[in-house]
């Protein structure tokens, strides 16, 4: 007997500070114990009219039973018209945790010499389109600094963008805990989570402070999400404020198509 299929593609859009807008595709898509969650998010701001900034973010996680087995990240930043950086990651889970890949580069020239095979992929246009199956064509440099031990990868351990748009959603009744990994850092991986909620009859919202080496104590930093009765996110806010300024944004549905997949595994 085949396994069931399931599958569903949400989009979402906010506004933050700085004029920055956002715009959110996410598809999750279900088979058996296997749930992969892809989070496509392209973020515009200024923080001076002449000054630009572009991030495009893609993350693809693959978990089985609930736990994560592998990590897909493209990172894209420039400002303006000018490429600062792009990067393609790749986490695999072994039995010493995840094991880190990376393919990055700064210029198109210099990148299309080094990787010929993969260089397609440098086009900003090409983002968001399927990469990994060419990625050992680009070949990857093994990464060891970008490793997460394996006493870290246990059952609470979500990724960023998984966490926002999909865990958020079916998360246990009356909160819980939850260790962020943050993909591509070579110190302080991990944010840890206290998440609480509050439920009515419309929905449910779930608040959680943020605390981090880069965030500061006071005022506070938060991330919240509203999850309608049905499992669906309806809206995501977050306060960000650092040495280096303050930030806040919303986040908010635009729509669903497909059938809302539930984890194959519980969180745990």
């Amino acid at each position: 007997m085949e396994n069931a299929f399931a599958g569903e593609v949400c989009r979402y859009v906010g506004t933050t500070d700085y004029d920055g807008k956002v715009d959110v595709t996410t598809t999750v898509a279900a088979a058996g114990e296997t749930t992969s969650v892809d989070v496509v998010v392209v973020f515009s701001a200024s923080t001076m009219p002449w000054f630009p900034l572009h991030y495009l973010v893609e993350e693809r996680s693959t978990w089985r039973g609930g736990a994560l087995d592998d990590l897909a990240a493209n990172t894209r930043y420039s400002v303006g018209a000018h490429i600062v950086r792009q990067q393609w990651d790749y986490f695999r889970r072994g039995p010493d945790g995840l094991r880190a890949y990376r393919v990055e580069g700064k210029t198109g020239e210099k990148f299309e010499r080094e990787f010929p095979r993969f260089a397609p992929h440098w086009d900003v246009a090409a983002f968001g389109a399927p990469w990994l199956h060419d990625f050992q064509s680009g070949s990857p440099k093994r990464r060891p600094d970008l490793d997460l031990a394996g006493e870290a990868v246990g059952a609470t351990l979500r990724t960023p963008f998984a966490m926002a748009f999909y865990w958020v959603r079916w998360l246990p009744r009356g909160g819980t805990d939850a260790d962020i990994f943050l993909p591509g850092f070579k110190t302080d991986k991990l944010v840890h989570l206290s998440i609480s909620s509050a439920a009515s009859s419309h929905a449910t919202t779930w608040r959680a402070p943020l605390h981090y080496v880069a965030l500061s104590e006071t005022p506070p930093s938060s991330a919240s999400a509203v999850v309608s009765p049905d499992g669906h996110l309806a809206r995501l806010a977050f306060e960000l404020h650092g040495s280096a300024g303050s930030a806040q944004g919303l986040i908010s549905q635009q729509g669903c198509e497909g059938e809302a997949v539930m984890p194959a595994g519980k969180w745990r």
